[in-house]
């Protein structure tokens, strides 16, 4: 008994020892691939949290690998047989939307779980008032004027398309690739939207909002500025003065944020406006954090701002505070599907989210009209 007992330690120690062999074995070749091709990983699997379910959205991405995708894509979109995007990588695409959108960069933004956002605006602020003595009898003040505005979001999709060759390339960083098709496509028709949209399937733009000149206007409508020249300014201090006009136009709570957006026609003409002395009003920017400058506030250059025709109206210039101004809303959820049929031998990828926007604070923003004064 006592040999046979020694016999089965000895086996026993002999797996234990064979273990730890394979299992260093196993760490050091991890530890080799991890140095050594860390540059060509897929971004899921660089990203943190848990590698299963980062790998499979991979997988899904190259051979459309639909059995692994239990755990990895918590849903399924029952009208097109996609899946949700992982967490970690819809963040990504979001950052990269913010980064290629000038609206989005600039404009307020909150994420929904619904098919529309009901924002409260205050139209009218309470009043208020000073009483002369204790005995003085306290009127009653005007109350503030709640309005309602809804903000419905719109799908929006970019169908980038790939060769099976490319997918099957372990070289290629293949989520890095979909992220930069994915982003640049919706980032360009959202921003255009964001500009002119109609609001009809689509965010509505604050170009198309009604405007008037007056300070005092009804609720809803913007404030614009008219150069006097159609595709122009006047010439002279005039071009320079209405440029203050709208600078001081603003109310002080908007200062803070407020920011230039306009095309590169306009960018054009105001960079050779001068003031008295001579000097220039377009401060360029001396460094990548520090950006250009008109009047001490920075300039947005944004190519879905209308251009300028010399004898033809257009608003190609706008300023204010667009974080309070200009409300983006964000469906939650950004889903794709894979079709490797439609396009043989290509694969084509169809990546959809749901997207809304709409001006909250009309006295937040400003247009610039290339035009003549009205009387």
């Amino acid at each position: 008994m006592d040999k046979e007992i020694e016999k089965a330690i000895s086996e026993l120690s002999e797996d234990v020892n064979n273990f730890i062999k394979n299992s260093d074995e196993t760490h050091r070749k991890v530890k080799y691939i991890m140095k050594n091709e860390a540059g060509t990983m897929p971004l899921s699997e660089r990203l943190s949290g848990d590698t299963y379910k980062k790998s499979n959205f991979s997988d899904y991405i190259r051979h459309g690998v639909d059995h692994f995708l239990t755990k990895s894509m918590s849903d399924k979109t029952g009208e097109s047989g996609g899946h949700l995007i992982p967490q970690e990588i819809a963040l990504h695409i979001n950052e990269k939307l913010k980064n290629l959108s000038p609206v989005r960069a600039i404009s307020r933004s909150i994420t929904i779980s619904t098919s529309s956002v009901d924002i409260l605006v205050d139209s009218k602020l309470p009043e208020a008032g000073w009483a002369a003595s204790t005995d003085e009898t306290r009127n009653e003040t005007g109350s503030p004027e709640i309005k309602k505005i809804k903000i419905p979001v719109h799908e929006i999709f970019a169908k980038p398309i790939a060769s099976q060759k490319l997918l099957d390339d372990s070289q290629i960083n293949v989520e890095e690739w979909l992220i930069g098709k994915v982003s640049e496509k919706i980032a360009a028709l959202e921003n255009s939207a964001f500009v002119n949209g109609d609001g009809n399937n689509k965010p509505h733009g604050f170009l198309q909002c009604e405007s008037s000149a007056d300070e005092k206007r009804d609720f809803g409508k913007l404030q614009h500025f008219c150069t006097g020249v159609k595709g122009n300014f006047e010439t002279g201090d005039k071009g320079v003065d209405i440029l203050i006009d709208i600078v001081c136009s603003i109310k002080p709570i908007y200062v803070k944020k407020a920011k230039w957006i306009m095309s590169r026609a306009a960018l054009a003409k105001v960079r050779k406006l001068k003031n008295k002395d001579g000097a220039y009003l377009w401060q360029p920017s001396t460094s990548e954090s520090c950006p250009s400058t008109l009047l001490g506030y920075p300039v947005i250059i944004d190519d879905d701002m209308p251009g300028i025709t010399e004898g033809t109206e257009s608003t190609p210039i706008a300023f204010g505070d667009f974080y309070s101004g200009y409300q983006i809303v964000d469906r939650q959820g950004l889903q794709i599907l894979r079709d490797p049929y439609t396009s043989k031998p290509f694969v084509e990828f169809y990546a959809s989210k749901r997207t809304g926007g709409e001006v909250v604070d009309f006295d937040a923003i400003k247009l610039l009209k290339f035009a003549e004064k009205s009387e």
